[in-house]
């Protein structure tokens, strides 16, 4: 019985070291798009994450990630992806916002010259069919 427990054990602690491993493998392997400071607490997807300094990746050609700097939020955010207009390409995040409510939109990179629209979330629908949408508001990246 112990060591079947024992070994129960070691298997998770490996199994925790090498998943851990592969993520911060993945994580150096995907490109940094830019860097934002988000004012407000927002949603995304199925995500709620609160303001603070954002990392933004381009984990995948339909993939995003979000990574606060200190490490408590995250959110990968699948993504459909368009050019972006000529002239139009800084990086920058625009929210859709209802009442006190902000809803990750798009995310524009200017270093891949792409639109990256989200999928509005469940939440989202329901609130853009019970009310007006208050506006649109962006957010640039820092340099």
């Amino acid at each position: 019985m112990k060591f079947r427990i024992s070994l129960v054990l070691v298997t998770m602690i490996i199994a925790l070291i090498v998943g851990t491993g592969l993520f911060r493998y993945y994580r150096t392997q995907m490109a940094t798009l830019f860097e934002v400071q988000v004012p407000f607490d927002f949603r995304v997807g199925g995500s709620h994450l609160s303001a603070g300094h954002y990392r933004i990746f381009h984990a995948g050609s339909q993939l995003i990630f979000f990574q606060r700097d200190d490490g408590k939020a995250n959110a990968w955010i699948p993504v459909v992806v368009s050019d972006a207009p000529p002239g139009k390409s800084a990086s920058k995040l625009v929210f859709n916002q209802y009442g006190n409510q902000y809803f990750l939109s798009q995310v524009w990179a200017a270093k891949d010259n792409q639109r990256h629209d989200c999928l509005p979330s469940r939440t989202e629908r329901i609130l853009a069919a019970s009310q007006h949408r208050s506006g649109e508001v962006a957010v640039m990246a820092q340099h």
